[in-house]
């Protein structure tokens, strides 16, 4: 996979159909109803019992929409994930207006895998001796490319602006 930032936003490249097939389980995470992910993402914050209930009736409700609309929009821009010209790699482009909520959808999709895979901070380190099944290897592996996408968007990774889209398309 490589990266190039784009007067429109962020262009990934060279995303092989598994990479693909991982961010396209970004918007279904998001809207999981498996109590572990609701719980990771919308966790008791409060001790008091009323401000607690007072919270969950006003505040979750606006969560819950954002991560909707941002399910939406992730998925929309996966939708438009293109082949490129040379083999069966594929082309992402995460447009400005878009990055933050891809940001937050990356982010959410992380804790969810975390929650489903009933992983721990044990097995998030690089030399664990934690033995981990094959799922959860994998839910780790898909962990890391969505933080390495993540760092991207934060501008954390040095990228050359390689100028207008179109600029490119010849090569794509």
């Amino acid at each position: 996979m490589w990266v190039a930032r784009v007067d429109e936003g962020w262009l990934f490249g060279d995303l092989s159909p598994r990479t693909a097939e991982i961010l396209k389980g970004i918007p279904m995470l998001l809207e999981s109803e498996d109590p572990r992910v609701r719980a990771r993402l919308l966790p008791e914050t409060l001790a008091d019992e009323g401000h607690e209930a007072d919270w969950r009736a006003h505040a979750v409700p606006e969560l819950e929409r954002l991560f909707a609309s941002r399910a939406t929009l992730v998925g929309r821009d996966l939708a438009a994930m293109r082949p490129m010209k040379s083999g069966g790699k594929l082309l992402l482009l995460v447009t400005n207006p878009h990055a933050s909520a891809w940001l937050a959808a990356l982010n959410a999709a992380r804790l969810a895998l975390y929650a489903l895979n009933d992983l721990t901070a044990t097995h998030m380190e690089m030399d664990s001796a934690e033995p981990a099944t094959a799922q959860q290897r994998q839910a780790i592996a898909s962990i890391h490319l969505m933080a390495e996408m993540q760092s991207v968007l934060l501008g954390d990774e040095a990228l050359e602006s390689c100028g207008p889209m179109a600029d490119l398309e010849a090569d794509l």
